[in-house]
């Protein structure tokens, strides 16, 4: 079922209940209003007609008869004395109007006796022939059919249920013109977005009305999807070409080193090629898991930044002095709340990119320092630097960021995790240039909630190691 047709709906069932209880109510008061109207009327006939009783001893006069007219309508008449009826008059009816106030002990009462309303009075006579305080003569009703009354509200009835499916006939074609009406800037919106091309801007966003939000909302969304499958195409397309290329050589490797008898040494060679391509596979294979777990974060803890530093320094030391790289560290204790293992990873990817692209002899430094607010990780080499061009894209695509030519064994997915990584935990990745010459990689990272203890004093730290 469309939203056009259960708006319809909704509003078409809305207006007939609400013609539905107004006639109803109308119904009701309609015959409440005769009923009283009725018994007022054949309360007052029988007052008068009491009073004459009481004056007229065992017969009425004819005038009497007069008493029962009343709108054009006669009423019907009774007189009792001593239990026997001595006159009736009006409008002819059958058998006595209320034959249970005869033996009933009540002076006066106001009943229904089958299509009749009935007004009962007993009577006397004082010593002066008036209506008094003497002994009980006898009994007055005087009734008034009401049949006519039903009869009217039949008519009513049916003049209401004719008027009620006409209008709500009416009220539901108008329901379906406006709800036409007030969903057509929605339907062209749903229009234009079914034959939007993946490039173009949602249409609608100027409007100001719940559609222009609608579609400004839509938009949003759209653009951040498109950049979200850029980067994953663009992410997909570099790991394929990573993983490929490893795995090409060393096959090619392999196949070269088969294709002939070869010495114990060339086979050993061949081995420490293929170890080392594994161990690169290892590694794009691990980067390829922290950019999934990167997505789905675990528990962050509070951990000072500083330590997680030392601790992946103390982790690439050996590959430092292999090459005699000078590697340093500097900074104050940072606590920051993050997930310790990823951000572990990402420090690890970074200090060692720093080395592979430094030449021999070189300088890696990695500064951590509080900010306000936040924390500031910094990596500087002495390396050849980024690429001219935007640098974003260095690290968006997930290949290496330093300048073509000097990436003996390349890095990989690295970048792509970092960035992952520190977006995951709402911080920034910024790539630049060190003063100097050389790469430069800053992140900023949220600080630790504060504790309510003594802050720790910053101390500086400087290793060479």
């Amino acid at each position: 079922m469309t939203l056009r047709l259960r708006l319809t709906l909704l509003t078409a069932g809305v207006i007939f209940l609400s013609l539905a209880a107004f006639g109803g109510l109308a119904g009701v008061l309609l015959w409440r209003i005769e009923l009283s109207s009725i018994t007022r009327q054949i309360t007052a006939q029988a007052d008068a007609l009491m009073a004459v009783a009481s004056r007229s001893p065992g017969a009425l006069p004819d005038t009497a008869a007069d008493l029962l007219e009343r709108d054009s309508i006669t009423a019907v008449g009774r007189v009792y004395e001593d239990g026997v009826l001595i006159w009736a008059g009006g409008a002819v009816a059958s058998g006595t109007l209320d034959s249970a106030f005869l033996s009933a002990q009540i002076p006066e009462r106001i009943s229904r006796s089958q299509d009749y309303l009935v007004a009962s009075r007993r009577f006397s006579a004082s010593s002066d022939g008036n209506a008094g305080d003497g002994p009980e003569r006898g009994v007055v009703q005087v009734g008034r059919s009401l049949r006519p009354l039903e009869q009217l509200l039949t008519r009513y009835v049916l003049i209401a249920a004719l008027s009620l499916l006409l209008l709500s006939a009416l009220g539901g074609v108008s329901a379906a013109l406006a709800v036409r009406r007030a969903l057509t800037p929605l339907d062209r919106l749903v229009r234009r977005v079914q034959h939007l091309s993946t490039s173009d801007p949602v249409p609608g966003t100027q409007e100001r009305s719940e559609v222009g939000a609608l579609a400004r909302a839509l938009d949003t969304s759209l653009a951040e999807l498109r950049a979200e499958r850029r980067r994953e195409s663009l992410f997909l397309a570099s790991a394929s070409h990573e993983l490929r290329t490893p795995v090409t050589a060393m096959l090619a490797d392999l196949q070269h080193t088969l294709a002939r008898e070869r010495s114990p040494e060339e086979v050993l060679a061949a081995l420490h090629r293929t170890e080392r391509t594994a161990g690169r596979l290892r590694q794009l294979t691990g980067n390829l898991m922290s950019l999934t777990r990167a997505q789905h974060l675990g528990e962050r803890q509070t951990a000072d930044l500083l330590d997680l530093a030392g601790e992946a320094i103390d982790l690439l030391q050996p590959l430092a002095l292999k090459r005699e790289i000078d590697l340093w560290l500097e900074g104050a204790p940072t606590p920051a709340l993050v997930d310790a293992s990823l951000l572990s990873g990402v420090l690890e990817n970074l200090i060692g990119n720093a080395l592979k692209f430094s030449p021999e002899g070189g300088q890696v430094s990695v500064r951590v320092l509080p900010l306000r607010g936040g924390a500031e990780l910094i990596v500087e080499d002495s390396g050849p630097g980024f690429p001219t061009g935007p640098l974003t894209e260095a690290f968006v695509r997930g290949v290496s960021a330093h300048k073509a030519g000097q990436a003996p064994e390349g890095f990989g997915l690295g970048l792509a995790v970092v960035r992952q990584v520190v977006e995951a935990h709402g911080g920034s990745l910024e790539l630049g240039e060190r003063a100097g010459g050389g790469a430069r990689v800053r992140v900023v990272l949220p600080a630790a909630p504060a504790r309510p203890s003594a802050e720790k004093a910053e101390t500086e730290l400087s290793l060479d190691l």
